[in-house]
């Protein structure tokens, strides 16, 4: 039985009802009861129960509801909010459970709770029921806050419900996390885990990391659910878990099952280390996780949650983005040949989609062969590997790896989930050369950075030989040991534990060359123990050691997969730029020049796992941008010549830009390829590398549901992969006179509106013009939060500007208005403006100081070195009478020609200079045919919509000068004047830009002209080879 819409009718509305608190009181029982809220009965009028006669409204499992008839604000309610204050704090003395405070009048629903720093009663979450229609929003609200259903099935949309970011529940636990952190922050250790937490993250990220507390919080949530869900899959009792919330982060009951490697303590147990608030707060997670039903669930389930609570902008800002299901079947069916006898690595799992995806593939083949259960598991648990960086995403993937074994595990010998927390660039690398040593500064902010580098000496990094150990368990139990020890030496006046004792149980004396470097390394966890600082190495070292385990010969896999970081060069940290770099140089692939910033990580992520990781004769099967087929700046990785030895023949290409819909922000592909070495003695012989010369291409719609289903809707086309260098062949002459507009930006510091004044018997000052700052939809942080500024000017100095949203195809249309401190020909220096027009330097100055104010911190520019930056103000003063501009990016080119020398051109188009106005409309003829939009599509940068950027790439097309004797030019022309008039007669009062570069064309095609246009741009470019 649901809820009836009347009752909701009634708390909407309860002043229209003339009601009582008791009948208020009576419909929330009735829709705790009949709602899907899987309580007990909800007790009305409930004694405290601390020898007063003071009742509770309403009572149900760790929540108490207070009712009043009206709620207002806080302020003018405070009186209650200070009655639910004393019921909660009375419960949670009682029985030291966490409780809710929810004050509501049945239409107004305000959720408080204690906050466990402060001792205050803070309001987490609010609901507002306006009309019965949101009544099912209501029972969400209630079910994510009261946290008692059961059997839930875990789907996208009821976590994202009951977990997510716009959940309550989410609202409250992280308010909640974020104070016991703020209690803890100090502590010398929970610095540490979040400074390791920090570097890893930076090291995968580059720039694009952010180190907010938000992040971190963020994360250890996630974390704390993750493992609160991988007990529950694994049919672990979550009962325990309440009762003893702290094994929860510790994996014990893991390790007691003999499943290893899933949960232990690292970055986000820190909670513990509030006391009782922290185990009370694993304890409310555990109950919000028992309310689903995770016998049986899908494996995306965990990413689903990542996703929930990372929104889609910090994922966007750290190149978050996981391959879907379907893909990475298609690549690991294609790759795993032999499932029984291959081994695998994803040496960048994220959450683990393609390390699940070859489980399956194998536990399918053992099915089919016979297999026992436990040969299975024992065959996959030393055949498929995982690697990440990112501290969650091998969290989730530990998980998903237990997953994909599902019912596999209930007969099986003990396991270890091969899922490690590893860089497998191994940036601790020297870049010319490779070492079997591990080295971990203690104190760098990535892993890329150079010991000599580092704030500290040589002394502050922990180097682990490997060469005296012979397998994994040897070397992590050497580096338990060291650490154990060097938990008891707590005090830095005291004389050190000796190293000797423990090395020589391992069979190192002081004969052996690793002896002094392990003796200095445990001095060095000695120190930092005395500082608090040292609990978490053991568990740092030995994840960080599996890359290079992986890497030795006798373990190197037989097949590669994944979808590797996508990092620009731009937006790695200095450090990793300049290792970046040493690596790149190493294998031939770096470029450097003008598409040094357009190198990305990918390129050398793959070449150093087939270097490191790849067995001679292996399989790499990798996603990539689509860039990587034919982009200058990849050119060295396509020759397949990686270094002195190391050979990639590449044996197959897809393209997926056209699959919808569209699998990430910028278009991929997929590289299938083989490892090749070199051997100089047979240099007759040389092993095949580089890229095929065609390319599948993939279109269709992709389906959820699998492989096999979107496969049978792709059509598959095989082309020629055109490889596009930056000087592919001789260029247009009109290159080398096309210039980007001017970098007029913050918009909102320049470009105005005109204010109307109110009328007086003052007046207004002749040749001013009151002004305000022009704010648009398009706005971005942190410049759409800022106040506007307002003045009158003196009307010389505010510019026609014309933009991409001001340019047609033919046609200019109303131009924006700018403040520019332009004074005849001249661009007026800084030191002009401060002792020039006092309004005009007032509006400069407060430009300025919100400039500085809210810059980029990589931005070293004065706000008037930005508006001409390279000389593109400068160069626009003193213009020719005719300019031609066309749009800088987008999916049809757009020009128009300008007659009039003062418009000022912005940096969202290009203009050239032309001799004439012949010469002008032989060019905007050209720009504005289909044709050249078609031909320079292949030169242009491709996001998700298609081919984005125009820039200079125009001009690469064989365009001639304009000769007035050629009777081709000359058609151009004409044409072009034809099409300006019929451009003029469209009406465009009502419409944005796109629209009506849209009717415009419309109108073209309709006369003819655009046919033409086309006709006379083929015959005079000649045929596409």
């Amino acid at each position: 039985m649901g809820v009836s819409e009347s009752l909701f009718k009634r708390l909407a509305s309860p002043l229209e009802t003339a009601r009582t608190e008791a009948d208020i009181q009576s419909d929330i029982k009735t829709l705790l009861l009949v709602g899907e809220f899987d309580l007990d009965a909800p007790r009305l009028e409930e004694q405290i129960g601390d020898g007063t006669r003071r009742r509770i409204d309403v009572a149900t499992g760790a929540t108490v509801i207070e009712v009043k008839r009206q709620l207002t604000n806080e302020q003018a309610d405070a009186d209650f909010i200070s009655q639910l204050h004393g019921y909660v704090r009375t419960r949670m003395s009682q029985d030291g459970s966490r409780y809710n405070g929810i004050l509501t009048d049945g239409r107004s629903w305000w959720l408080y709770e204690v906050d466990p720093a402060a001792a205050t009663f803070a309001r987490r979450s609010t609901f507002e029921l306006t009309t019965a229609d949101k009544g099912d929003d209501l029972v969400e609200w209630l079910q994510a806050v009261l946290a008692t259903r059961h059997n839930v099935r875990p789907t996208q949309n009821t976590i994202e419900t009951m977990l997510g970011a716009d959940s309550p529940a989410y609202r409250q636990d992280v308010a909640y996390l974020e104070s016991l952190y703020n209690q803890v922050a100090d502590e010398p250790m929970v610095g540490l885990k979040r400074q390791l937490w920090a570097r890893l993250l930076r090291s995968a990220l580059g720039t694009n990391f952010d180190n907010q507390t938000k992040l971190f919080i963020d994360h250890t949530l996630l974390v704390i659910e993750a493992s609160a869900i991988g007990h529950a899959v694994m049919g672990l009792s979550l009962e325990d878990l309440i009762t003893h919330p702290e094994q929860l982060l510790s994996g014990e009951e893991f390790r007691q099952a003999g499943i290893y490697n899933v949960i232990e303590p690292g970055f986000f147990d820190w909670v513990l280390l509030a006391g009782d608030e922290g185990r009370r707060f694993l304890t409310r997670i555990v109950h919000r996780i028992a309310v689903f039903d995770w016998a049986s669930i899908d494996h995306d389930v965990l990413k689903i949650l990542y996703e929930s609570i990372i929104n889609p902008e910090s994922r966007k800002s750290m190149g978050e983005y996981y391959t879907p299901d379907w893909l990475a079947e298609g690549i690991v069916d294609k790759a795993l040949t032999d499932p029984l006898a291959q081994s695998a690595l994803d040496p960048a799992c994220g959450s683990g989609t393609f390390v699940f995806q070859a489980i399956r593939r194998i536990a399918r083949a053992a099915e089919e062969a016979g297999w026992s259960s436990a040969q299975t598991v024992e065959h996959i648990q030393n055949h498929v590997f995982g690697l990440d960086i990112h501290p969650v995403s091998v969290m989730l993937a530990r998980v998903t790896y237990l997953l994909a074994l599902g019912e596999l595990l209930q007969d099986r010998d003990d396991i270890w989930v091969p899922v490690h927390l590893g860089d497998s660039m191994q940036w601790f690398q020297p870049g010319d050369h490779d070492e079997n040593v591990v080295r971990i500064n203690t104190d760098a902010a990535d892993l890329a950075v150079e010991e000599e580098d580092a704030l500290f000496s040589i002394g502050r990094t922990l180097a682990f030989p490997l060469d005296s150990m012979e397998d994994t368990d040897t070397f992590d139990q050497l580096v338990t040991a060291m650490t154990d020890r060097a938990k008891e030496h707590t005090d830095s006046t005291q004389a050190r534990p000796q190293a000797g004792p423990i090395l020589r149980k391992f069979g190192i004396g002081k004969n052996n060359p690793d002896y002094v470097t392990l003796e200095e390394t445990f001095n060095l966890l000695c120190d930092l123990n005395a500082e608090g600082r040292d609990s978490i190495w053991g568990f740092y070292v030995r994840n960080q050691v599996r890359p290079l385990w992986l890497s030795m010969d006798g373990r190197r896999v037989d097949v590669l997969i994944g979808n590797p970081p996508w990092v620009a060069y731009r937006f790695m940290t200095p450090d990793m730029q300049s290792k970046y770099k040493a690596f790149a140089e190493k294998h031939g692939i770096w470029e450097g020049r003008e598409v040094a910033t357009q190198q990305d990580l990918v390129a050398l992520f793959i070449v150093r796992s087939v270097e490191k990781y790849l067995v001679k004769g292996g399989s790499f099967n990798f996603v990539t941008p689509l860039a990587v087929l034919s982009r200058k700046a990849y050119d060295g990785f396509r020759t397949g010549k990686w270094g002195r030895y190391l050979r990639g023949e590449v044996t197959e290409l897809w393209d997926l830009e056209k699959i919808r819909p569209a699998i990430f922000p910028v278009p991929s592909a997929v590289i299938f390829g083989r490892k090749h070495i070199f051997d100089p003695r047979a240099y007759q012989k040389l092993p095949p590398s580089g890229f095929p010369k065609v390319k599948k291409v993939m279109e269709g719609l992709r389906d959820k549901e699998g492989w096999e289903k979107t496969a049978a809707n792709l059509t598959v086309e095989e082309q020629k992969n055109t490889v596009i260098g930056v000087d592919p062949g001789i260029r247009s002459p009109y290159n080398d006179v096309v210039v980007n507009g001017a970098t007029i930006f913050p918009r909102f510091l320049f470009f105005v509106t005109e204010e109307q004044v109110a009328t007086s018997k003052l007046g207004k000052k002749t040749g001013t013009t009151a002004v305000a700052s022009q704010r648009g939809k398009l706005d971005k942080a942190p410049w759409k939060d800022l106040p506007g500024l307002e003045g009158v000017l003196p009307s010389k100095f505010i510019f026609d500007v014309h933009l991409g949203s001001t340019t047609a195809p033919f046609r200019l249309l109303a131009p924006w208005r700018a403040v520019l401190p332009i004074t005849g020909d001249k661009l007026m220096t800084e030191s002009e403006i401060d002792t020039g027009n006092d309004r005009l330097r007032a509006w400069w100055n407060e430009a300025s100081d919100l400039w500085e104010a809210n810059k980029t911190k990589q931005s070293k520019l004065s706000l008037w070195e930005n508006l001409n930056y390279q000389q593109k103000i400068v160069r626009q003063l003193g213009a020719t009478k005719h300019r031609v501009v066309y749009s800088k990016a987008g999916n049809t080119l757009a020009a128009a020609r300008i007659d009039n020398p003062r418009l000022i051109i912005d940096h969202k188009l290009y203009w050239m200079p032309a001799g004439g106005l012949s010469e002008a409309r032989y060019l905007t003829a050209i720009l504005n045919a289909p044709e050249t939009t078609e031909r320079v599509s292949v030169y242009q940068s491709r996001g998700l919509f298609g081919a984005r950027d125009f820039d200079k790439n125009v001009w690469r097309l064989p365009i001639p000068k304009y000769d007035p004797r050629n009777d081709v030019h000359v058609l151009l022309a004409e044409l072009a004047e034809q099409a300006e008039e019929i451009a003029a007669q469209v009406d465009v009062s009502t419409f944005g830009f796109q629209r009506i570069r849209k009717l415009i064309r419309a109108e073209l095609e309709k006369a003819g002209v655009q046919a033409k246009l086309d006709e006379a741009v083929r015959e005079l470019l000649g045929t596409v080879p």
